[in-house]
């Protein structure tokens, strides 16, 4: 098992990609911690914690003696132009997406040094290409890869590796919420290039791969898990 006696944390763990990531880790032999807001409906260990609040991390940890891997998975996500955007939408999802994951590598950084770990950043192919709809939340996971970058570069010679995720569209409750009714979910699925849309279980294998001793010499890299979108044009349809 590739993650025998690791200890990971996954934060937004409860359901959808963040569960499917836990799921895989469990298999592959870790010891998995969950950071969410809601309990997860299966057995694990769990702390009730929003991200965006740095007392409640600062608490958690103080429970925490051994880190190995930290997945940064929690995230939120809306639609609105800019001109119509409210400070409140801005300031949750900065304070979700960028600043919580920015408060997580700042906690978990410390324990991962001295294990010689490593971090897994869930971005977004929406951190590389636009989506006028979203920009707030194009934003966020663009400075998350970024945040990446900078880490890896930081972390190296501490024998820390640093990378990134970024999902397309993902069969998710998050997903799911963007579209009404299924017919818009299909009719977006068929402009994909594979003509679908993914399962969380396959972005939960590039996690595991990124996680393992596997990709010891895998740091500061971006890996896209969504069909192909991201690296399609108007010219290739």
């Amino acid at each position: 098992m590739r993650l025998a006696n690791k200890t990971a944390l996954i934060t937004g763990g409860s359901k959808g990609i963040g569960r499917a990531i836990a799921q895989r880790f469990l298999a592959e032999g870790a010891n998995v911690i969950i950071f969410d807001i809601e309990k997860p409906q299966y057995k694990i260990e769990f702390y009730q914690v929003d991200i965006s609040k740095e007392e409640q991390i600062e608490n958690a940890f103080r429970q925490i003696k051994k880190l190995d891997i930290l997945v940064n998975n929690a995230g939120v996500y809306f639609q609105a132009p800019i001109e119509k955007t409210a400070k409140e939408q801005l300031d949750k999802i900065v304070d979700v997406n960028l600043k919580g994951t920015y408060l997580m590598c700042k906690h978990a950084i410390p324990l991962i040094v001295k294990s010689k770990g490593n971090i897994v950043n869930i971005s977004s192919g929406l951190g590389i290409v636009p989506e006028p709809e979203s920009p707030a939340y194009c934003s966020t996971k663009a400075a998350i890869i970024m945040l990446t970058k900078c880490m890896a570069q930081e972390y190296a010679s501490k024998g820390v590796r640093v990378n990134a995720v970024l999902p397309g569209p993902i069969d998710t409750p998050l997903l799911r919420g963007a579209f009404h009714p299924q017919k818009e979910l299909d009719e977006y699925a068929k402009l994909n290039p594979m003509k679908r849309i993914g399962k969380p279980e396959e972005v939960a294998n590039v996690a595991v791969f990124l996680a393992s001793d596997e990709a010891s010499y895998v740091t500061g890299g971006l890996y896209s898990v969504d069909g192909g979108e991201s690296a399609s044009s108007l010219y290739s349809k």
